[in-house]
């Protein structure tokens, strides 16, 4: 079989994949071309890179696959909005023609791509989430809980997987969605939707949970067959594109929505832990649901809410799964590479290939660092060194309090920086947390840090003994370290861990090897390669950009050691 594109566009977190033999040869988001963060345009400059890289054509295309159904989704837009009665009727004729243009556009945007053999191919929504999961994972049965804003029509999905296919066993529909829910909560806590539910769960610890816990038995219920119904009469996201929720969420919660300009108060916070609380109520019912309908000792997480690390490292704690498998890119970018997979395996009887590598995106040569260098060197000195040589300098120099950018290799292809585009620093600094949140990303200080660790050496400082190796899952470290790794360690004891082995980044492995000896610990505080509202960087040159753009002391770029000229 030839080659086979992956596509997912037209709402957030646009992405293009290209697969072969059962193999993802190349995937990334198209923000990381064009800078615009969660972008939903045509990825057409991923295609030409991934194009460019593979050296294929149109006519190497056996299919084109798309993460969607887009005339199904049209159906619950044109149905859904007339929700909003007769007052809304203009702005619904809006929406229906502005979504039926862009269907139109997007079906010319991939015949463009269509050579003399292609097939196209339209996938479900929450198959193209729960092949990404299933087929990416060492599994060879499990149950897969796919939890999102929406899709078509279903906001949740639960699926068998065996043999290499998926199965739908049971289903959730809009407008009833976790994902919509804890949106709308970001929208009224005064963050932007589908971008600042991060924010929300940075936001949780300080909060007490049930203050507002009870107040939401009118918002969010259970449904007898273990799923869940919202109140939509609190809600408006059913019928409009512009706002989520209306006046009586407000007058129910007892206190009116932040706008994004005010201050943080301690009723926000305590808001902001009701909603994680809620969430993990009805999520982990959901899960329960899942196992009593399929008994499986191995779960596959998929969907934009597979994000939600806090939920996430309670999931083998508090359900009967012994084994949990969360992708690198869960959400609709991940779902390029499920719907080129799903197509794939329904068409060949194969074993399962391993598509474990997060590392997936855009790599430079050494000339391409030595050109761009020579072209800021009035900014920039630098100096080459051995691998051996760069963990040396570079632990000698985070020991010391210095923030270090790190750009290496193929782009991680998700929303988590893994070692390849990254920022790093001292996790036993206790002014670490507000100095990156201050003068690197430019951010509220509530937000923590996560850490990347050695595999061997997790369960020496933290209260979880399975490996995570993208960053999707929070745990607590233990209470003897809680003072020692003040930078890594949130407000509730908590971390988002990265556990590393010497397989998946060999010379950030290294490195954490050399800072145990300078530093007392193979530990080092992990964050993307970005500013604040900026993507994270994709070339050499834009990594020499926002290091001038900010106060990071050195660069790692490649083999090269990059300094500021002092002017």
């Amino acid at each position: 079989m030839g080659y086979i594109l992956g596509i997912s566009c037209g709402y957030h977190d646009s992405a293009a994949a290209l697969i072969q033999d059962g193999i993802v040869l190349g995937a990334c988001e198209e923000e990381r071309f064009t800078g615009i963060k969660h972008d939903s345009s045509f990825p057409h400059n991923t295609i030409k890179w991934l194009f460019d890289t593979f050296k294929i054509s149109n006519n190497d295309l056996d299919a084109i696959c798309f993460y969607e159904i887009p005339q199904e989704k049209l159906d619950r837009i044109e149905t859904s909005t007339k929700q909003g009665g007769i007052t809304n009727y203009f702005k619904r004729k809006k929406i229906i023609n502005r979504n039926k243009k862009a269907y139109v556009e997007l079906h010319k945007e991939i015949d463009s791509y269509v050579g003399k053999n292609t097939q196209v191919v339209f996938s479900e929504h929450h198959k193209s989430h729960a092949a990404y999961s299933y087929l990416t994972s060492p599994y060879k049965d499990a149950v897969i809980v796919s939890v999102d804003g929406v899709g078509e029509w279903e906001t949740t999905s639960i699926y068998v997987g065996e043999q290499n296919t998926t199965k739908k066993i049971k289903s959730i529909g809009f407008p009833d969605s976790l994902g919509m829910f804890y949106s709308a909560m970001t929208s009224f806590l005064g963050f932007k939707p589908n971008e600042g539910e991060y924010k929300v769960m940075g936001l949780a610890p300080y909060g007490n949970p049930i203050k507002f816990f009870k107040k939401f038995d009118d918002i969010i219920t259970s449904s007898d067959d273990g799923g869940y119904k919202l109140n939509m009469k609190y809600f408006t996201y059913e019928w409009s594109d512009t706002h989520m929720f209306n006046e009586k969420l407000g007058e129910q919660l007892g206190i009116p929505n932040r706008l994004p300009e005010e201050p943080l108060l301690q009723e926000h916070k305590d808001l902001a832990a009701g909603v994680q609380l809620i969430y993990e109520k009805y999520f982990f019912r959901l899960l329960d649901n899942a196992f009593n309908e399929h008994p499986s000792k191995n779960l596959c997480l998929s969907g934009g809410c597979a994000y939600n690390g806090t939920a996430n490292g309670k999931i083998l704690e508090k359900t009967k799964f012994n084994n949990l498998w969360i992708p690198p890119a869960p959400s609709d970018a991940g779902s390029a590479i499920g719907c080129a997979l799903d197509y794939y395996y329904s068409n060949n009887i194969s074993l399962r290939k391993i598509n474990t590598n997060p590392y997936l995106g855009p790599d430079y040569t050494r000339k391409e660092y030595s050109d761009t260098l020579e072209k800021y060197k009035k900014e920039v000195y630098h100096e080459y060194h051995t691998d051996k040589s760069i963990s040396k300098k570079i632990s000698k120099e985070i020991t010391d309090g210095e923030i270090i950018g790190w750009f290496e290799g193929r782009m991680e292809f998700g929303a988590r920086a893994l070692g390849n585009r990254s920022i790093l620093a001292n996790p036993r600094d206790p002014q670490m947390k507000s100095r990156l949140n201050r003068v690197i990303k430019k951010r509220e200080g509530f937000r923590p840090f996560a850490p990347i660790v050695k595999r061997e050496s997790q369960v020496k400082y933290f209260n979880y003994k399975r490996v995570v190796p993208y960053m999707n899952q929070v745990v607590k470290v233990k209470d003897e370290y809680v003072d020692k790794l003040p930078a890594i360690t949130h407000i509730d004891k908590s971390a988002r861990i990265q556990s590393l082995d010497s397989k998946q980044q060999p010379r950030i492995y290294n490195l954490l090897t050399q800072l145990e000896i300078d530093n007392g610990y193979p530990i080092v505080v992990n964050t993307s390669f970005n500013l604040k509202d900026q993507t994270m960087v994709l070339t050499p040159e834009d990594a020499i950009k926002t290091f001038l753009n900010c106060e990071m002391d050195t660069l790692v770029l490649g083999n090269f050691i990059v300094k500021k000229t002092i002017t």
